[in-house]
């Protein structure tokens, strides 16, 4: 009887166990990524183990773990994307890549230090897709993003090869602690701006130039202070996140792109040929059967060639994923004696090295050769000298070496003899490691350096104007930029209740920055073989200098929304920057913002209504700046003050350690919406900004023994709305057309400055700051046009005293436009696809200062043929005074005659593209093939009288606005090329 128990208690037993043997728990590992995103991880994905209350979610790098049975089924759910369920199988790792869903919330955009779903962003971001940069031909990443988002405007303020240019979001919010937004790659801040020492007027390098558009997968940009406010101390002129590619679960893939293109001028300068120039002066030629008609213009402009090569793979497995390319650019510069050159790499790692820890690395190199002109304010630039030479005088002599007879020197031997040379070395990478310290909070590190050598090299033989002057002129540069950056960071992703999603993060931050420079020049070289200044007969001056500064940061930032439907974002940092003094070294800047999702509220639902998606927001935010020289706020003493051959130091300016950072306070709401299940897209944003504390150099007497001191001075404001319209217009399986239009209105104003005391007499364009008034505004005389008895002009007396004096200068003209955007096009049939883009600016102002000297009539500089209209006598009505050397009227002062309407459409782009069948792909041993023609700047439409409306002579300046003066116009480009996936 005792046995049988046993026996029974034996088999419950068994019975309750085995199933548990059966079904015993596995940990599952993985990633969730976006297919639709470049494979981007995706923090906050729910995964459930189906039929049960099992469930984890994903981390900030889109890793997860969960306990599950070998035959379970997995669910990955998350808010705009298709939920998968995928059996165990009993693996122990389960990468899976999402789709979006029909009804989804917006791709996934990289914001501060993450990533987040569009409609669940409650500030103002812009975004260009890899798609768009696809379509331009330009090679810089300036010049990709032109027109592509609302409030973003950018200036190429010439079209010197490797240019720096202008980019302004949302407007001008200082005047001279820099108006440039911070750049972060990757995560991490770089280098922008031009640190070259070797002067080109305006026409300088751009550290920026160095990175292939090719290697980005998006660009976002952080508009306002709610989405910007995390990068606290630079962000009051926005930040553009620049994310570039990275590996994929896959097999490794090939990608060749080829281009191959020409370049040319869409318009130029009709200049005085030889017989108008001598019946203008009223001479004769010496040889009139002779006699020498040089086109200058000519002589230095020509089609050149471009090319573009880029080779790249990309692929991976479960742990290691790798993006490696390599680029070689090469762009010969239309005008003789400029190009630029670019031979880069990228190196891009991740791997996950278990379950809980992951690393990676982002490195790039390039090295970039710059050949350069002088240009627009030097007596030595071929294109300035090009124009201003009479057409009487001819290149070459009879033996064939230069002529020099003309009043400028020949552009011919500067653009074939002078060397300017800047050979650019950059490395930029970062290296990073993500550690899952609970299932919910992961500690992330990255560690970034940025690293240019700038090495400038010029050289002007003695068969040169200027160099003949010295027996030859040598000059060497070397500036070498570091920027070590280390970002730290506790992120915590968790979901309370089902419908609480909140995220938590907070981090520490340093930024080293190092500058060294060196310069050194020389004179009276043996013969033009010798070009180094260690071969220089005489050295005329020498110069070296170091700068260190650092800043060092706290911040946090709190998202959380309800249901997806109610959205809250607060943000605050904490920066320390080593150009304040220890009273105000460190500013404080949050930011908070809110959008409602009305679409998703149940009343909004009952509604007949073509509206799938609504959404309004709003915010409000500090940021800083302190874009001023290192440490003016210490009394620095300088060497070099020797006497008596004896060294001496001096006071290089006055200390004032009351300096504080430049503050802007942000306020902004915007409107977003989706109809007809996206196939139209509305977005509308409203900013007002308003700067407190500019930090300027206010001029001061010069009985302090110095002119200027740095100062907090004054106050300004910039408020706008920006318009953003997207459109699926047609599509079906044979053809489709989508269009893409964006507008922005911005209105800059000074509230105040140092006892409201204007800044005058600014540039070429006497541009000015005065209270009430847009920053840079042209201020002269206001012309009234040609007298028709005098053939002078009438200039009109605004304070009525009868005479014209510097008491009749008023505003005549503002740089600042009105409206700028962009208009997009892409239609496919079948395999063909045309994409057209247009870029515009209406109601800017642009001060021509070239037709000072061009239309002067006086003087030995060469004439456009407009003179030919010029008043020869009583009763001749025209535009264009008389012509006479004395001008006692000063017909040529800085006047309203020398403004025109800048306004322009662009057809910046043009692509039409045919990609080849699968089939036949495949069969020539390519998974996908695409050729291609494109044209950029291929028409403009304007009134302007110069080469190109898109110019200014001082480049990305801050006050310095809108002025054309003998400035290198915009090139157009017809390329042809390949694009082929292995």
């Amino acid at each position: 009887m005792k046995q049988k128990y046993f026996f029974s208690m034996m088999l419950i037993i068994c019975g309750l166990l085995l199933p548990g043997l059966q079904a015993q728990q596995i940990t599952v590992t993985g990633v969730v990524t976006s297919a639709a995103e470049g494979d981007i991880t995706l923090p906050g994905v729910t995964v459930m183990v189906e039929g049960t209350s099992r469930g984890a979610i994903t981390d900030l790098d889109g890793r997860y773990e969960i306990q599950a049975n070998p035959d379970d089924v997995l669910v990955f759910s998350f808010v705009g994307m298709t939920p998968q369920s995928i059996p165990v199988d009993g693996r122990s790792v389960i990468n899976v890549s999402l789709e979006m869903a029909v009804a989804e919330l917006g791709e996934i955009v990289v914001t501060g230090y993450g990533t987040e779903s569009r409609r669940l962003i409650s500030g103002s971001v812009g975004v260009v897709s890899e798609e768009e940069m696809r379509e331009s031909s330009l090679r810089t990443i300036d010049g990709v993003l032109q027109g592509r988002s609302a409030g973003v405007q950018i200036t190429q303020s010439s079209g010197t090869p490797g240019a720096a240019n202008a980019i302004r979001i949302r407007g001008n919010s200082s005047i001279s602690a820099g108006n440039q937004p911070l750049v972060v790659v990757d995560g991490i801040p770089v280098t922008t701006g031009n640190f070259g020492q070797v002067g080109f007027s305006g026409q300088g390098i751009d550290a920026l130039s160095d990175i292939n558009p090719n290697d980005i997968q998006s660009i976002t940009v952080l508009k306002d202070a709610s989405a910007a406010a995390i990068y606290g101390a630079r962000a009051t002129n926005g930040v553009i996140l620049i994310t570039t590619k990275r590996g994929a679960k896959q097999p490794t893939t090939l990608s060749f792109n080829a281009t191959l293109g020409l370049q040319d001028l869409e318009n130029r300068l009709d200049m005085l040929n030889a017989e108008q120039w001598h019946d203008l002066k009223g001479t004769q030629p010496a040889d009139p059967a002779n006699m020498v008609n040089t086109d200058w213009l000519s002589e230095v402009l020509r089609t050149a060639p471009t090319m573009n090569y880029e080779l790249s793979a990309r692929g991976g497995d479960e742990n290691t994923r790798f993006f490696v390319s390599g680029n070689y650019y090469n762009q010969e510069g239309i005008l003789l004696g400029t190009s630029y050159e670019r031979l880069s790499s990228r190196v891009n790692l991740d791997h996950i090295v278990n379950e809980r820890f992951d690393i990676g690395m982002s490195f790039g190199v390039s090295y970039a050769l710059n050949n350069r002109v002088e240009g627009d304010q030097s007596l030595n630039a071929p294109l300035a000298n090009a124009i201003a030479n009479p057409a009487i005088y001819p290149v070459y002599n009879e033996d064939g070496s230069y002529n020099e007879e003309a009043p400028f020197a020949n552009p011919v031997a500067i653009g074939k003899e002078a060397i300017n040379e800047a050979h650019s070395y950059r490395t930029l990478g970062n290296i990073f490691g993500n550690y899952r310290i609970l299932k919910n909070l992961t500690f992330s590190t990255k560690w970034g350096i940025d690293y240019l050598s700038l090495r400038e090299h010029s050289y002007d033989p003695a068969t040169t104007r200027q160099g003949a002057r010295s027996n030859g002129i040598g000059l060497e540069a070397q500036s070498n930029v570091l920027n070590l950056v280390s970002n730290n960071t506790f992120r915590y992703v968790n979901t309370f209740g089902e419908h609480h999603n909140t995220e938590l993060l907070g981090g520490y931050s340093f930024e080293m920055f190092q500058r060294r420079n060196s310069f050194i020049r020389g004179v009276d070289f043996p013969n033009p073989y010798f070009q180094y200044v260690s071969e220089a007969g005489v050295i005329t001056g020498a110069s070296a200098n170091a700068t260190d500064r650092g800043i060092n940061s706290f911040f946090g930032q709190v998202r959380y929304n309800y249901n997806f439907r109610y959205i809250l974002s607060l943000t605050a940092r904490y920066d320390g920057s080593s150009r304040f003094g220890e009273e105000n070294r460190y500013g404080f800047f949050p930011a908070v913002s809110a959008a409602w999702r009305i679409s998703e509220e149940d009343f909004f639902k009952n509604w007949n209504t073509p509206i799938n998606e609504m959404r309004i927001r709003g915010g409000y935010g500090i940021t800083g700046n302190d874009g001023i020289p290192d440490f003016a706020y210490l009394a620095l003493f300088g060497g070099g003050a020797n006497y008596l051959g004896r060294s001496g130091i001096f006071p290089r300016g006055i200390p004032n350690p009351d300096l504080k950072w430049e503050t802007t306070y942000q306020y902004s709401a915007g409107l977003d919406m989706g109809l007809y299940n996206d196939r139209l897209e509305i977005t509308v944003d409203y900013y007002y900004n308003h700067t407190k504390d500019l930090l300027f150099s206010r001029p001061i007497p010069f009985s302090s023994g110095h002119g200027s001191i740095t100062s907090n001075i004054g106050e300004l404001e910039n408020r706008g709305i920006e318009f953003s319209l997207s459109t699926v217009n047609i599509e079906n399986r044979v053809f489709s057309w989508t269009s893409s239009f964006n507008i922005s209105r911005n209105r800059n104003k000074v509230l105040a400055l140092y006892n409201d005391q204007p800044l005058d007499n600014i540039g070429r364009g006497s541009n000015s700051v005065r209270v009430g008034e847009p920053i840079g505004i042209f201020y002269g005389y206001k012309s009234l046009g040609v007298d028709p008895s005098t053939g002078d002009i009438v200039f009109a007396d605004i304070n009525g005293d009868g005479q014209i004096t510097a008491e009749d200068r008023t505003k005549i003209g503002d740089p600042n436009p009105d409206f700028t955007g962009g208009l997009s096009n892409r239609l496919t049939y079948q395999n063909f696809e045309l994409s057209v883009f247009l870029q515009f600016s209406y109601g800017n102002d642009i001060f021509n200062g070239t037709r000072i000297y061009i239309e002067s009539m006086k003087g030995s500089d060469n004439q456009t043929t407009a003179v030919l209209d010029r008043w020869r006598q009583p009763g001749d009505e025209t535009n264009i005074p008389r012509a006479t050397e004395l001008d006692p009227n000063n017909n040529n002062r800085i006047s309203s005659r020398f403004i025109e309407d800048g306004s322009y459409l662009r057809v910046k782009n043009l692509t039409l593209s045919y990609q080849l069948d699968r089939s036949l792909a495949n069969r020539l041993g390519m998974s996908s093939a695409r050729v291609f023609v494109t044209g950029q700047n291929l028409l403009t439409f304007t009134n302007y009288s110069g080469m190109d409306p898109e110019v200014n002579y001082a480049g990305p300046s801050d006050l310095v606005l809108g002025t054309d003066f003998f400035t290198h116009p915009q090139v157009r480009t017809v390329s042809f090329g390949v694009s082929i996936e292995m």
